[in-house]
């Protein structure tokens, strides 16, 4: 079950890593903080699923 929901998360999150491939060339700046906020955005879930 816990795999599942990693796999939705990785999912979701490719919405906005195709936004910071795309902005990669005109803003990067722009690029780095969404690819940053998606580092995130799975990290603390899978973290706190499986070091609770």
């Amino acid at each position: 079950m816990k795999y599942s929901i990693i796999l939705l998360i990785f999912i979701c999150s490719g919405y906005s890593l195709s936004y910071a491939k795309y902005s990669w060339r005109n803003n990067r700046r722009a690029a780095i903080g969404v690819t940053i906020l998606v580092l995130l955005s799975v990290a603390l879930p899978v973290l706190l699923m499986f070091f609770r």
